[in-house]
């Protein structure tokens, strides 16, 4: 992954809300993984260091705030696929690093192809 500034990284939260991509949020806090497979920025908040999503939890959509204060930003695209991530079709891949040791990978779903 390639580092990018906050700023950068605000700017694709922005591009995902305004498109209502359709994302994955990986969350590696200990003591081990969290994984909300469908999510959608709602709002994106830069000044106080936030994003709001919408995170299907349990069969309904439930709103979250995900801060991101003292993050540092990676982005890649969709040719190396994290391994959390597993399979699947892919667009890019933005990171949030915390000097905590935590880290959230937000990975943008590829649309589905119609046949």
């Amino acid at each position: 992954m390639s580092r990018i500034s906050p700023e950068d990284a605000y700017l694709i939260f922005d591009k995902w809300r305004e498109e209502r991509s359709a994302l994955q949020l990986v969350m590696k806090r200990p003591p081990g993984l969290r994984a909300v497979n469908s999510a959608f920025i709602t709002s994106v908040l830069p000044h106080s260091s936030q994003v709001l999503i919408s995170a299907l939890v349990d069969a309904e959509y439930l709103s979250v705030a995900v801060n991101l204060k003292g993050a540092e930003y990676e982005y890649e695209d969709a040719g190396a696929v994290p391994p959390e991530f597993g399979g699947g079709n892919w667009v890019c891949f933005l990171a949030a690093n915390f000097p905590n040791g935590n880290r959230y990978v937000f990975g943008e779903k590829a649309a589905e192809r119609e046949t």
